[in-house]
């Protein structure tokens, strides 16, 4: 076994070379530096990116889209205002409704002839079966 040593804690495993280790400690700097680069990069386009003008459409869009909010819950409370006087106009005419009806009904009732009574003398059961009797 040349160039590995045996450890006491763990015999049968073999611990790796000096070398390998530098050479793990290269690539994780490959990588370091790699990843530094990418960085760089990124903040180079995005530096690039807020320096750009944005697009006229896109002047004052959240004014824009507050302003509609706004009107939206405006028109929400108008409208819940006027949903309280439809129903308040709708229960008063309902019940003007069953009020005016009951009357005429009652005045109807009133002009109506009164229905035959039996003490009438023309419908008394003696003059119905005094002529078949």
């Amino acid at each position: 076994m040349t160039g590995a040593v045996i450890s006491l804690y763990a015999p049968a495993r073999l611990i790796p070379q000096a070398g390998e280790g530098f050479r793990a400690l290269r690539r994780m700097r490959k990588g370091v530096r790699e990843v530094r680069r990418f960085m760089d990069t990124l903040e180079q386009s995005l530096r690039a990116l807020r320096a750009t003008v944005t697009a006229p459409e896109l002047q004052g869009l959240e004014d824009r889209v507050w302003d509609r909010v706004r009107a939206t819950r405006i028109s929400a409370a108008l409208e819940r205002q006027w949903r309280a006087a439809q129903m308040l106009a709708a229960s008063f005419a309902l019940v003007t409704g069953i009020a005016f009806g009951g009357t005429e009904a009652t005045a109807l009732l009133r002009a109506e002839q009164s229905a035959p009574s039996l003490t009438t003398p023309a419908l008394a059961p003696s003059e119905l079966l005094g002529g078949h009797g």
